[in-house]
């Protein structure tokens, strides 16, 4: 289980164990092992089984430490209605669709070739709502208030993405619920204290 200082959350699922290889379009969603007999020696993983989604050859997202890691945060503070740009493979959905806090997700994705190669595979529960979209373009009915908005649809990030993300949060903030409505209501982007600091992402 991994734990964030002073918090304890629900534990990632193993996704190798979950989503079958399958390719659509010029998307690979593809499952590997990391053995002594091929493991880096720069940046190492972990022995064991993960999965990675591809578009055309270059990672979209995986299961590695440093994806669990940069998310764990929003994990742990995930609650009430909860919006999220970028399906990816899921890992952050499982966690919090068990959460008892957690009463809606709703996933806004671009990609029609992720959502069938893997939404079709999770196990998901009736909390969540998945949606085809650009996030850049898309909008919700008026009215429509969320308690957590959450951005994860970057494959790197540098300060040139940081500018990206105050742009989205920007558009989307009329859609978090106000602080007098819930103090701890929250808008955030997946690794945005590395895309403000240029820091490299290990």
């Amino acid at each position: 289980m991994l734990k964030e200082r002073g918090t304890e959350m629900t534990k990632y699922y193993n996704m190798a164990d979950i989503l079958e290889n399958r390719k659509s379009g010029g998307f690979e969603l593809k499952r590997f092992t990391i053995t002594k007999e091929n493991r880096g020696f720069r940046n190492p993983l972990p022995y064991g089984d993960y999965v990675r989604l591809m578009e055309h050859g270059e990672v979209v997202m995986s299961d590695t430490p440093m994806e669990k890691r940069t998310n764990l945060r929003f994990i742990n503070k995930a609650h009430g209605d909860v919006f999220i740009a970028g399906l990816g493979i899921g890992l952050i959905i499982l966690p919090i669709q068990e959460k008892e806090e957690v009463t809606s997700i709703t996933i806004l994705e671009k990609n029609p070739e992720v959502i069938k190669m893997v939404g079709e595979q999770l196990p998901l529960n009736d909390k969540v709502t998945i949606i085809q979209g650009d996030v850049y373009e898309h909008t919700f009915p008026k009215g429509t208030k969320f308690n957590c908005l959450y951005f994860d649809i970057w494959n790197y990030v540098n300060n040139d993405i940081y500018q990206e993300m105050k742009k989205l949060k920007r558009k989307y903030l009329k859609y978090k619920r106000t602080l007098a409505e819930d103090p701890d209501a929250f808008i955030k982007c997946w690794a945005e204290y590395h895309a403000k600091n240029n820091k490299h992402l290990i």
